[in-house]
């Protein structure tokens, strides 16, 4: 590894520069949207008008009325909020979301991390001594590159808020290896708690493993390697740390979550890299671009696009040869290889083993998020590449022979495709190929429109010619360096003309008032009432509209939710999933409060469907039974003879047990937010009080003053309500929900970050009073030689 970057006051001033010029060309490509308040960056039907625009809208809205939300009531009929890493309530950048417009925010917040990835990777560039031009060509390559920007058209907020804290990750790990200072670490900590923040928790999992074997590779020549190793042991556990205030809340709800102890490898193995994308390192739009030519490659082109530009490739090819450094380029092309590897899933033996062994893996799917890693580790090769043109360290020969040999074989390539009738075209059948693979999510009424098809094969032979001209564009700018120096800088700038036109070219946005669904939000306005909806539309606009939905689309869905939702279906409550087709309606549903159903019809209108009159949200019951947990309950509900209203199913003896009659009762609402209610109870006998809202561990009711009873135990009922046994009297308590782990999180993170400044701030002090000390022995010794010399001479004597 090289020696660390220059830190002198005009270096400094020069980093400074760079960093502002890849300000403003980070916000070029999106700069309309990041001054509107209507238009949002992302395709419309993609994750952000799936979740992301209002979840932020539901969870900061209530941060700035002064509630900071921990359950969100407004999907699944409950679910946690703060414990669902996506809802990112405590990420610092998040609070542009209480300061701006809702659109305003999205698109800073993208804007943002898309500036920040490229100036981490600049950071992490410059402190391998790489020039700061060299380093700006390395940060443009990571920001602009088909790995990380294309999820911005995916609409992937807390991905892109994620992926911009992981150079600065595998900085830390490098400053620690060359200097041995702690701050290294402390800096790869902090980056991996904000990671966590950030709300994305494959990407953590994922980081953490390329992480380890960054270290692993770099500790190998490394001095005292067993130190070293020790002290990037401690990187993850102090992350852990910083982030328990969002962690340990966020285990709580994943272990009650539909994905808790794993998925399936089924559903664990989708998303694999396709090898035939590999063409996507140089024709990013050879596949389709997802506008007039959609993507007919497998699974998203977003997921599946290894970008990084012809000038990229040629100087990575031409920073990975430098003999003086191969053990450098050696450890990052090993690297490369090794996350490809895990990209291509359960295309090799290797994601199997992974699943089976490898403690999380199985939580996750959608290996190709490897991916982007290798074009993180592109883009530092190409800088290093940049860095050595600009050294004068000219190209080899074979270089600018094989990007000519390239390019004028893609150019034959788009000819001869270009020259065959639709037809006779191989065209068809390769699309016929990525169809029948069943990872295809091309609509087959593609291959019954001729003049679309004729689009899509258009767009290949143009692309292909595309990345032929740049090949051979880019061989003469490298030709050129032999006898005029002043072409490096052209490469430099045609590489990052080229990066940013691919940035440009995939930038979208909708209006944010086609999803306000206005007609729904004036029925609700003119009908309200304690009651769900089946929104059919939009699942997740519930919570923009401020509709109880009883269903969402949220991967932390409930288990035991999702179990009884895919029961009412006739699915197997075993194989629930947060992915479910309601084709009827079912009397579990009024069990939930379910009045109506929102039903989508082809011409963009939405059908009002009434439903029977719902349960209560509290009602009492005497009569029970006691059933085994899962299963044996799930089996009783769905039976045609059990009477959902008057019978309540649990799953162990009630203290205090109800009487049998029915008891007249008083049930009072004194107040309620989104994470509580307060109740007032009157009743003349034992019963159970339940409650249609969905069960959770960490829900608690909570005995007040004037209360007849001293303890409440709340119960799952009906496998996934919840039920509270009252004894005869009058009652006042308060259900609450406090995430477990939440205060204790929250005392972790503060203590840690208090010990943190702490540290650095008595080290800091203590080399300012070692400073004023020497400064003033100095002046102590300098007064004492200047009254030396103004003795006489005889006096010296």
């Amino acid at each position: 590894m090289r020696k660390g970057p220059d830190l002198r006051p005009a270096v400094l001033r020069q980093h400074a520069f760079w960093l502002l010029i890849m300000a403003v060309v980070a916000a070029l490509p999106v700069a309309r949207e990041l001054f509107s308040a209507d238009l949002v960056l992302s395709e419309k039907s993609t994750d952000i008008t799936l979740h992301f625009l209002f979840s932020r809208a539901f969870g900061f809205g209530e941060m700035a009325a002064g509630n900071l939300p921990l359950w969100n009531p407004y999907i699944y009929s409950g679910i946690p909020y703060l414990g669902q890493f996506q809802s990112a309530l405590l990420y610092p950048p998040n609070l542009i979301f209480l300061l701006l417009p809702l659109a305003t925010a999205i698109n800073w917040s993208f804007g943002l991390h898309v500036f920040l990835l490229g100036a981490t990777t600049y950071a992490w560039a410059a402190h391998r001594s790489l020039r700061p031009a060299a380093a700006f060509v390395a940060g443009v390559a990571a920001m602009f590159s088909g790995t990380f920007f294309l999820h911005i058209y995916a609409g992937h907020l807390s991905n892109v808020c994620a992926m911009a804290w992981v150079p600065l990750i595998l900085l830390g790990i490098d400053g620690w290896l060359s200097r041995r200072h702690a701050a290294w670490l402390f800096l790869s900590s902090g980056a991996a708690a904000l990671q966590i923040y950030a709300g994305h928790p494959q990407y953590v999992y994922y980081t953490a493993l390329v992480a380890g074997a960054y270290a692993l590779v770099h500790l190998v020549g490394a001095s005292r390697p067993l130190a070293a190793a020790g002290g990037l042991f401690i990187i993850y556990p102090l992350a852990a740390l910083l982030g328990a205030a969002q962690l340990l809340p966020g285990i709580s709800a994943a272990s009650e979550s539909v994905r808790s102890g794993g998925v399936t490898y089924e559903f664990a193995s989708m998303f694999a890299f396709p090898p035939e994308n590999i063409l996507t390192l140089f024709t990013p739009w050879f596949f389709g671009d997802m506008g007039a030519a959609p993507y007919w490659g497998r699974c998203y082109l977003w997921e599946m696009s290894l970008y990084a530009g012809v000038g990229v490739i040629f100087l990575a090819c031409h920073g990975a040869c430098k003999r003086e450094e191969r053990a450098v380029t050696v450890r990052l092309l090993v690297l490369i290889g090794l996350v490809i590897l895990l990209a291509l899933g359960a295309r090799t033996p290797l994601h199997h083993v992974l699943y089976l062994v490898l403690p999380g893996f199985s939580g996750f799917r959608g290996a190709s998020k490897f991916i982007f890693f290798a074009g993180l580790f592109i883009a530092l090769i190409a800088g290093m590449g940049m860095d050595r043109l600009l050294r004068n360290e000219k190209p080899g020969r074979w270089l600018c022979f094989s990007g000519l040999a390239a390019g004028l074989l893609l150019l034959a390539a788009g000819l001869v495709l270009s020259q065959q009738s639709l037809g006779a075209s191989v065209f068809p059948q390769l699309m016929s190929a990525a169809a029948s693979s069943k990872e295809s999510y091309l609509n087959p009424a593609v291959f019954e429109n001729a003049q679309l098809l004729q689009a899509m094969q258009s767009l290949a032979v143009r692309s292909l010619q595309i990345a032929g001209g740049t090949f051979l564009l880019f061989a003469g700018l490298f030709f050129a360096t032999w006898r005029w120096p002043s072409a490096r800088w052209m490469i430099g700038l045609a590489a990052v003309a080229e990066l940013f036109f691919f940035a440009r070219s995939s930038v979208t946005n909708f209006p944010l008032e086609d999803f306000t669904y206005k007609p729904v939000a004036e029925y609700l306005k003119q009908n309200p009432g304690d009651y769900r909806t089946l929104n059919l539309f939009n699942a997740d606009a519930s919570m923009l509209l401020r509709s109880e939905n009883i269903w969402g689309y949220d991967p932390s869905v409930l288990k035991r939710y999702a179990q009884l939702l895919h029961l009412t279906q006739g699915n197997d409550p075993e194989k629930a999933s947060q992915y479910l087709q309601f084709q009827k309606l079912h009397p579990i549903l009024s069990m939930l409060r379910c009045r109506l159903a929102f039903v989508p019809k082809p011409n963009g209108s939405i059908d009002i469907v009434p439903f029977s009159e719902p349960f209560p949200r509290f009602f009492l019951a005497s009569n029970y039974k006691i059933l085994p947990a899962g299963q044996a309950v799930l089996d009783a509900l769905k039976s045609p003879d059990f009477d959902l209203r008057t019978t309540v199913v649990l799953e162990s003896e009630p203290i205090p047990k109800p009487e049998s009659a029915a008891a007249k009762a008083e049930i009072r609402i004194l107040n309620s937010s989104t994470d509580h209610w307060t109740l007032e109870i009157l009743t003349d006998r034992a019963a159970l009080l339940v409650n249609t809202d969905s069960y959770s561990k960490d829900w608690r009711a909570v005995s007040l003053p004037g209360s007849v009873q001293i303890t409440y135990q709340i119960l799952p009922a009906n496998h996934a309500m919840r039920a509270i046994p009252l004894a005869a009297g009058r009652h006042r308590l308060k259900l609450e929900y406090v995430p477990e782990g939440l205060n204790a999180g929250i005392v972790l993170s503060f203590t840690t970050l208090a010990l943190l400044f702490g540290v650095f701030s008595i080290k800091f002090f203590r080399k300012r009073l070692l400073f004023a000390q020497r400064q003033e022995a100095r002046a102590s010794v300098n007064i004492g030689r200047n009254l030396q010399r103004q003795k006489p001479l005889a006096d010296r004597d």
